[in-house]
Formats: C-alpha cells, sequence, structure tokens
C-alpha cells in the first residue's frame, strides 16, 4: 500500500496567512476606522470643563486600552475558528485521499468527529472570555460572545454539510456496492 503524504501543511499555511491578513486588517481598522473602533470602545461622549478633560484624557486613555484588547481578543478567537476549521478541512480531505478501503474510510471518518465540534469548541472558548472581559468593556464582550458563537456554528454546519455528509454517503453507497457483487 502506498503511503499519501500529508496534506495539512498547504492547508494551515493558507489559513495561518488568512488569519495573518485578518489580524492585520482588524488592527489597521481598528487604528483609521471610526466604525470598527466604535465596535469595541463605543461612541465617546462629550466632556465639559478643564477638570473633566484632564479625567476624560485619562478615561480615554484607558478606554483606548480596554478597547484594543478586545480588539485583540476577538481577532484571536476568530483566527482560532480559522485555524480549527483548517484542520477539520485538512482531515476530511486526508481520509478521503487515502488510498484505504471504504470500509476503512468511513470508520476513519466516524472516528475524525472531533474535528467537526472543534469550531463549536472555540466558539464556547469565546464566549467564556467575553463573561472575562465584560467588566471591562460590556459592548466589546456581546461582540466577542455572540460572533465567536455564531462563527462556531456556522464554521461546524459547513464541515459537517458540506464535507462529512457527502463524503459519508458516497462511502455508504460505495460500500453498499461493493456488497451486492460478494
Amino acid at each position: 500500500m502506498k503511503k499519501q503524504r500529508s496534506n495539512w501543511f498547504p492547508v494551515l499555511l493558507v489559513i495561518l496567512v488568512i488569519g495573518g491578513g485578518f489580524a492585520w486588517l482588524m488592527n489597521y481598522g481598528f487604528d483609521h476606522n471610526d466604525l470598527i473602533r466604535e465596535m469595541f470602545a463605543g461612541a465617546s461622549g462629550d466632556v465639559y470643563g478643564e477638570v473633566a478633560a484632564n479625567s476624560a484624557a485619562s478615561i480615554a486613555a484607558r478606554a483606548e486600552l480596554t478597547a484594543r484588547i478586545s480588539m485583540l481578543i476577538f481577532t484571536g478567537i476568530t483566527v482560532l475558528q480559522f485555524v480549527a476549521f483548517g484542520v477539520g478541512f485538512a482531515v476530511v480531505n486526508g481520509i478521503k485521499r487515502s488510498g484505504d478501503s471504504n470500509k476503512l474510510k468511513l470508520k476513519r471518518l466516524d472516528n475524525a468527529e472531533i474535528f467537526f465540534d472543534v469550531p463549536l469548541y472555540v466558539g464556547l472558548f469565546g464566549t467564556v472570555s467575553a463573561f472575562l472581559v465584560m467588566t471591562f468593556s460590556p459592548q466589546s464582550s456581546r461582540l466577542i460572545a455572540y460572533s465567536s458563537t455564531l462563527i462556531g456554528i456556522i464554521f461546524s454546519l459547513i464541515l459537517r454539510l458540506s464535507m462529512q455528509y457527502p463524503l459519508r454517503l458516497k462511502l455508504i453507497a460505495a460500500g453498499s456496492k461493493d456488497g451486492d457483487e460478494k
């Protein structure tokens, strides 16, 4: 039996490049786009008086730091989602391209079930992380919690519906044809 080479590296490299690009884009957008900044910091209010202005400068610096930390947490969780998706994609493609029998491929696909749930677990991690962020930025914590959960659900569904189910169906059909011939 000829050993298949692993196709993890190219997929993960592409995912990491996409993740790095996303991280750069989020950081650039935070520095140059008020909409992205307001997603994590909220709109700033007006301040009156000299004492209020000095106090507001200190509060604004703290708000800027907490907003950037929130943006970095959001970006990190989103990149983890892309990596989880890429790993699941690579696992399914590895099973699909292997020279194993259809019965063995089907067993390997059953064994790879955990990789289809990893985006959900990363989404749950993002939701729990949002509770930690809530202490200093309630607005961005909601953004992190909802988006990480939503991305996890979407990525898990894509892996299951577009990759796992069609491959499982194909392997079952091929297995029943093999069984009919015997």
